[in-house]
């Protein structure tokens, strides 16, 4: 979830996404406009739409924001991975909280999307979707996997390593390596930097969606993860280079491209 910046009532999104994916829809994505947040280290990136001319942007041109943490974590399915594993091949990291009803349904059903681009463009088995879990100790393994499925993915498979450890494990990935903030709050409590939070220095309201989460009703919890809506590209040499500070709503144009890039262009 990302932090509440409005003060105000969310407006409710009247859509189940799972029935969206079960149809077919898993490219789906909601309102990919484009927007600015304050990524690692104050930079603030671009997180609307790219356009035609991306695809002849040399990786140069994108920022190197120091070196992707190391980590051996668990996935979603018991296996263990390090993260030299996946050298030489670009990662799109995200953070998820799987009992969210707002933006993570929205960032795990649109990195769907994303994969089936990939695949499309034959670069899937070049670029690995990574997420981790910004509540270890609430959510097993279990709730992890019913959360992917819901949102259109085969938790079985490898194309989401859908990451968990400890809370100091993660923790210490997370914030400490990818600068992404995550807290625990209980109902009716306020997230990091209360209104204003995640980027914004406006002042401006940004009312949040409000989705449909059905392992959120079945686990019945009382508490909210709020953290920065973030994906971070990682280059194949393990460097972050590119932070998108509205997960949900960079358009598969721009991130295609920007891996892309990152590949030194192209299918191969």
């Amino acid at each position: 979830m990302k932090p509440d910046r409005t003060g105000a009532a969310p407006v409710r999104v009247a859509v189940l996404l799972l029935a969206l994916v079960v149809a077919g829809a898993a490219g789906w994505a909601l309102g990919r406009a484009g927007g600015r947040s304050a990524g690692p280290g104050g930079a603030a990136t671009e997180a609307g739409p790219g356009s035609a001319t991306m695809d002849a942007r040399s990786a140069a041109s994108l920022e190197d924001l120091g070196p992707a943490p190391h980590y051996t974590l668990t996935d979603q399915n018991g296996r263990r991975v390090d993260s030299d594993s996946l050298l030489g091949k670009v990662r799109v990291v995200t953070f998820l909280f799987p009992y969210c009803r707002t933006y993570c349904p929205l960032v795990a059903a649109h990195l769907r999307g994303l994969q089936s681009e990939l695949e499309s463009a034959g670069l899937a088995d070049r670029v690995q979707t990574v997420a981790f879990n910004v509540d270890p100790a609430g959510a097993d393994r279990t709730r992890m996997r019913s959360f992917l499925r819901q949102y259109g993915w085969e938790p079985s498979g490898r194309a989401m390593e859908y990451l968990t450890g400890t809370p100091t494990e993660i923790r210490r990935v997370v914030t400490g390596g990818y600068h992404v903030d995550y807290r625990r709050v209980e109902e009716g409590g306020e997230g990091p930097g209360g209104a204003g939070a995640a980027g914004d220095t406006t002042g401006a309201l940004a009312p949040q969606p409000e989705v449909l989460n059905p392992l959120a009703d079945s686990a019945a919890v009382t508490y909210d993860v709020v953290h920065n809506d973030a994906l971070e590209l990682v280059d194949p040499q393990g460097r972050i280079r590119r932070y998108y500070g509205e997960a949900d709503r960079v358009s598969d144009e721009r991130l295609v491209s920007d891996i892309r890039a990152l590949l030194g262009g192209g299918e191969r």
